[in-house]
């Protein structure tokens, strides 16, 4: 996906690991010139993207904050999706996905939590993801909103 020379981090630290659409990070990765480059602790595990979790003190009860940065790329620079700090919310009883963009945060995904595990010392929670309307505008609209998304899976400490 990032190609050779991507980092790589402890899957034993808090994390969220993402493969976003695999349809589309195969698209990107089809182009001649396209590019999918991480920042800022970002790694790769298999066709996931893996952020680290923000060490951030402020960080409300209801959110679990992440660093890094993910840049998607093509068509000479006409097409460009920027993945940045992601945060899960739950607000309200919806859980969603948000990501910074140059104007605020923008809530790219609804979470549903289909799973949850233990192991050395770790809580891992799984959860499907489907495209919010938001989202579907930072795809130009080449996904519609409610499209399912690749699941997820937050890893924090227990």
């Amino acid at each position: 996906m990032m190609g050779n020379g991507a980092p790589v981090g402890d899957p034993f630290q808090p994390h969220l690991e993402w493969g976003l659409k695999a349809s589309f990070v195969g698209y990107i990765s089809s182009l001649a010139d396209g590019r999918i480059e991480a920042s800022n602790g970002v790694w790769q595990a298999g066709n996931s993207l893996v952020f680290p979790a923000s060490p951030a003190a402020d960080v409300p009860d209801n959110e679990v904050w992440f660093n890094g940065q993910v840049s998607f790329s093509g068509h000479g620079g006409m097409m460009k999706l920027d993945l940045i700090e992601p945060r899960v919310e739950n607000h309200d009883e919806t859980i969603t996905l948000t990501i910074g963009t140059a104007t605020g945060r923008v809530a790219i995904a609804e979470l549903t939590e289909t799973a949850v595990s233990r192991a050395f010392g770790l809580v891992k929670t799984r959860f499907s993801a489907v495209l919010t309307e938001s989202g579907s505008q930072l795809f130009n609209g080449q996904y519609p909103a409610g499209q399912q998304l690749e699941d997820l899976e937050v890893v924090l400490r227990g």
